[in-house]
């Protein structure tokens, strides 16, 4: 034994001293997401989630990692939670996007599919409070601040569209001398062409004069390698520019088509212009993006039946679903699996098409419509709209070309030196918002460029909360907008069928933002325990993100509860089998080890469950585990109940917490009369008066998230209770820790997690009133009235099969 090994059965019967309090754990800020899945399998509940001084700047909540534009949303919602003026998240929004009115209306907010509050109930309304927040902007006539230095040197940007004007204005806030060159009358691009009842003008324009108003020459009315070359702008200028994206039209490619057949683009750009093209009774729109859903809805306006021609399925549908399903609302009729072939004689009146299914996926990713033979069909029409793509218009591009697109980089690099592109000119046509993010990023580019330096964009870190419960949060109502009804969009043509929210509902829809990563864990102890724990060691193992480290050990020196141990440093406890000089990583010597040992190292106990059950195929298969335990005499001295009712489930952990309770608040006190009562207790239940499973009693009924008291189970599907035979032969707890141990091995060779529920079978051997209530309910009576432990089961929400360290027992060797 170790000399600091003092051993004393009549010493500190309780409350002894624990050797290295008040415990700690280490927290790697930029790796810690904040998700608190650590608290959640803490059995003392000794970890809480403190706010952070500042969140880490090597991270993005997923709502900002998915905007292509980068805005920061969590900061402009908490700066609404905390009462904060619709202005001061259309400054905090605009740092990004210049465009806020525009993209809250037109962007399908990928940011919201990113959102982790999905997990709790919904998404937040990120587009509904971004349109709200640049409307407020448009109604006080807020502008942006000048910058403050004017710098010499002048930067071109060919295109007015989203990417081209995002580049100008950033490089106009950095001091930077900057003209656009627009070959269009009106500046826009892109933005031109989506209908009023989408995207309203006066909002376009609005947002468009403000950027313009920080300084920036607009030159309209300007073709590049018509009015100008590019090598005549690039010796002006600095640098430029090139975002002129794809206002081109992909033909159908069958004969006639020239004579007959509108393009998407032209169609809308004649609607949006005021001299719309004479469509006719029976309209047919060919293809399945945005452009052609816009087309379609337009035409229904313009009071024509509309049929849309898709090659594919919905689910390989492009266009945005919401807009896809408006359209169906409107009355919009969607043929899946169809293309044209031909005009019929060249006729001006019907198209043959054929039939399709679906093949191999394409470089696309999606499945490939392949012709069915001999499956003509005719459609009749008045007016043919032709939306199946977009194309670069070439001209004064050429020396930048890849193959269709100019060719460039994620930051708008291309081959030729001090010329930047970006945008649907690059990528083929894309969001608003990925335009947006692509000219803000050239900008940065640029400016490094002009300064000498090599432009590098930091990387970030997704926080990403999908595979960690959520259960603790309180679930809230999403603040939804009012839309127009049918009857009303087909008559007003150019009236807005998204209506916005009002500003109570923006600053309600902040409130329910979780503010991933604004948290992080901390060692705060419970109560009268102080900072203390079991020592498990499973916040460590439990960490997605290995972020945490817990450097203690529950280790009392002296007096009745002390053991002889050695205790290894930090990552010296770590299982060892080869005995190597130096533990290694488990991963580094797996392929030495056998199947068995692989899951004795790996296995943890498992407090976090999904909610997926457990199918009763494999649940027998554990029993089975179960059932070739050795036991004394080969007795076999155990029963098995396998429970899956949750209100039984519920009734029996409300039972035992209710039941345990009364010890921990006897425990928890220092005055004679306690002191006593301990004293005696340690002697009649020697097991129990233990400060750890006092502690982790106590947190049962305050625990450190959610609302309400834990559950016993865990929430865990299953719950496998192990009765013992009254005249079980000779050791009963071993015969059943073997027989456990053999069910919990195979669980996790199964996939599934476990935890050993010691105080629920406490309660059913203890407490009369939890035996008669529920023990009925269970069939736990003679011979098997005695309830050995209680496993959980269930798939675990975080990978946990992990080592740790542990402590050194003593080994004396008699040879």
């Amino acid at each position: 034994m170790s000399e600091s090994f003092k051993a004393n059965k009549f010493k500190y019967l309780n409350d002894p001293p624990v050797v290295d309090s008040p415990y700690s754990i280490k927290v790697d800020r930029d790796k810690c997401i904040g998700c608190g899945v650590c608290i959640k399998q803490c059995p003392c509940q000794t970890i809480e989630m403190v706010p952070r001084d500042e969140a880490s700047n090597q991270q993005f909540p997923a709502c900002q990692y998915q905007c292509p534009a980068g805005t920061d949303i969590r900061k402009y919602t908490a700066a609404l939670s905390r009462e904060g003026s619709l202005e001061e998240a259309w400054k905090i929004i605009t740092e990004t996007n210049p465009f806020p009115a525009v993209t809250g209306r037109v962007c399908p907010h990928p940011c919201e599919g990113g959102c982790n509050r999905e997990g709790v109930d919904h998404a937040l309304n990120i587009h509904g409070m971004e349109r709200a927040i640049g409307d407020y902007g448009i109604e006080k006539g807020l502008s942006f601040a000048k910058p403050e230095k004017s710098l010499k040197q002048k930067v071109a940007v060919i295109g007015s569209g989203p990417s081209g004007l995002s580049c100008a204005y950033q490089l106009a806030r950095l001091g930077y001398n900057v003209t656009i060159y627009e070959s269009d009358s009106k500046p826009g691009g892109m933005l031109s062409s989506i209908p009023r009842y989408r995207l309203p003008d006066y909002v376009v324009d609005a947002e468009i004069k403000r950027i313009v108003d920080l300084g920036i020459t607009m030159k309209l009315g300007v073709s590049l390698g018509k009015d100008v070359s590019l090598d005549e702008i690039r010796k002006e200028f600095a640098a430029v520019y090139v975002a002129p994206g794809a206002q081109g039209s992909t033909a159908l490619g069958i004969k006639g088509e020239e004579n007959c057949i509108y393009s998407g683009l032209a169609f809308l750009k004649s609607a949006k212009q005021g001299h719309p093209l004479a469509l006719g009774k029976n309209v047919v729109v060919i293809g399945g993006g945005n452009t052609a859903i816009d087309a379609a809805r337009m035409a229904r306006r313009m009071g024509s039946t509309v049929t849309i021609l898709y090659r594919r399925t919905a689910a390989e549908m492009p266009a945005h679903k919401e807009e896809v399903d408006a359209a169906v609302q409107e009355g919009v009729k969607i043929n899946f699996l169809c293309a044209p072939v031909a005009l019929v004689n060249n006729s001006k009146e019907t198209l043959t098409c054929l039939k399709m299914e679906l093949g191999p996926a394409d470089e696309s990713g999606r499945l490939r419509p392949v012709p069915i033979k001999g499956s003509e069909f005719n459609v009749d029409f008045d007016t043919i709209i032709a939306a199946v793509g977009q194309e670069l218009k070439q001209e004064g591009f050429n020396s930048l070309l890849g193959s269709s697109w100019i060719a460039a980089d994620s930051l708008g690099l291309t081959k030729e030196k001090g010329i930047f592109a970006g945008g649907d000119a690059v990528t083929g046509p894309s969001l608003v918002s990925e335009a947006i993010g692509a000219g803000r990023k050239a900008a940065w580019t640029i400016d490094a460029f002009i300064n000498g330096k090599k432009a590098e964009w930091p990387a970030k870190k997704e926080i990403d909360y999908s595979s960690v419960p959520l259960n603790d949060k309180k679930k809230i109502s999403r603040n939804n907008a009012a839309e127009l009804g049918v009857a009303e969009r087909l008559s007003m043509t150019d009236a807005e069928v998204n209506l916005a929210l009002d500003g109570t509902q923006v600053v309600a829809e902040s409130k329910r933002c979780l503010g991933c990563g604004l948290q992080e864990p901390k060692f705060t102890g419970m109560g009268y325990f102080g900072k203390i724990c079991l020592a498990c060691h499973n916040c460590e193992a439990v960490c997605p993100q290995q972020a945490l480290e817990f450097p203690h050990y529950y280790r009392v020196a002296g007096g009745r509860w002390a053991y002889d141990f050695n205790y290894p440093k930090p990552g010296q406890g770590i299982p060892n089998p080869l005995m190597l000089d130096k533990p290694v990583p488990l991963s580094e010597i797996e392929s030495q080890l056998t199947d068995v040992e692989k899951v004795i190292y790996r296995r943890r106990s498992v407090r976090v469950y999904k909610k997926d059950p457990v199918p009763k195929e494999l649940i027998k298969r554990v029993l089975e585990a179960g059932r070739f335990a050795p036991s004394a005499g080969n007795c076999q001295g155990w029963k098995f109940v396998v429970l899956t009712d949750r209100n039984v489930m519920n009734e029996l952990s409300a039972s035992t917490i209710k039941f345990l309770s009364i010890f921990t608040k006897l425990y928890q006190g220092k005055d004679p009369g306690r002191t006593a009562l301990k004293k005696m207790l340690a002697f009649v239940k020697p097991n129990s008066i233990d400060q750890r499973p006092m502690v982790a009693i106590q947190a049962l009924s305050t625990p450190k998230f959610g609302d309400s008291k834990l559950d016993c189970f865990f929430g865990a599907p299953v719950a496998i209770l192990l009765l013992t035979h009254r005249l079980h032969i000779s050791e009963p707890e071993l015969g059943m820790g073997i027989c456990g141990q053999n069910m919990v091995l195979a669980a996790h060779s199964l996939g599934l997690g476990t935890c050993y529920v010691g105080f629920v079978s406490n309660a059913l051997n203890l407490d009369p009133m939890t035996k008669s209530k529920v023990g009925k309910k269970l069939g736990i009576k003679w011979p098997y009235d005695s309830v050995a432990t209680v496993l959980t089961l269930g798939y675990p929400a975080v990978d946990l099969a992990k080592p740790v360290d542990r402590e050194f027992p003593k080994v004396e060797w008699v040879e």
